[in-house]
């Protein structure tokens, strides 16, 4: 995902999100490497001077794919008729287990504090999770197995606010397969179900949140030597 796509994205998916959740400042940000694809960091960015975080409630949008009729046998033994549309009820128990995810993992952090309040030294969390996609067909309660090469994926964007200034410090994102960990686009042996596919899911967003973690955490630590 490019800069600007990051940009755009930040634009339209948070156009309804509470007023509580405003824009923040828009500043400058360079190109780093990092442990994301895409890592954009203000040039005078200082982590060091942060000892809590507060995650903001993530913005989630799935792309509609539309009525792609019942999957064939052949496709769903194969694990490639998707991507599908994804109903209103699976998309609001996907959205608790990433949202729950995100916040379990991060107040792992034996560096920041996970607050619920915003006030100094804060780091404000924003977190959205776009374009997301399935290839877990509607309903899978026919005769046959079905074996996924993954559940489906979708693309995180990540921005690091200064609490006080509204500043952005920092702005992450990439796109991610989300699968089990080790496979690389081979059809699982195993067939899915319900519980499988939930499964994938939170070890998707547990993994994400893990890596922001980590990467703010090696931040903080260099910027404080």
């Amino acid at each position: 995902m490019k800069k600007t796509a990051i940009i755009v994205a930040v634009a339209i998916f948070l156009s309804g999100v509470s007023v509580v959740q405003a824009n923040p400042e828009e500043t400058e940000q360079v190109k780093v490497k990092g442990p994301f694809k895409e890592t954009w960091v203000r040039p005078d960015a200082d982590i060091s001077q942060y000892t809590k975080i507060y995650p903001w409630k993530a913005v989630f949008q799935f792309r509609d794919e539309g009525d792609k009729g019942a999957p064939t046998t052949a496709g769903k033994l194969r694990g490639d008729d998707g991507p599908y549309s994804v109903n209103d009820e699976s998309k609001k128990k996907f959205e608790k287990i990433v949202d729950t995810a995100f916040v379990k993992e991060l107040g792992r952090s034996k560096i920041f504090e996970l607050v619920d309040e915003i006030g100094p030294d804060t780091l404000l969390i924003r977190a959205m999770v776009v374009d997301i996609v399935s290839n877990v067909p509607p309903s899978f309660t026919g005769t046959a197995d079905i074996h996924l090469s993954s559940v489906g994926e979708a693309s995180f964007i990540f921005e690091l606010i200064d609490a006080e200034s509204g500043v952005v410090q920092a702005t992450v994102g990439e796109r991610r397969l989300i699968q089990p960990p080790g496979r690389m686009n081979d059809v699982n042996a195993a067939p899915a179900n319900s519980a499988t596919v939930y499964s994938d899911i939170e070890r998707w967003a547990n993994s994400v949140a893990r890596d922001l973690r980590t990467a703010l955490e090696k931040a903080h630590k260099k910027a404080a030597k």
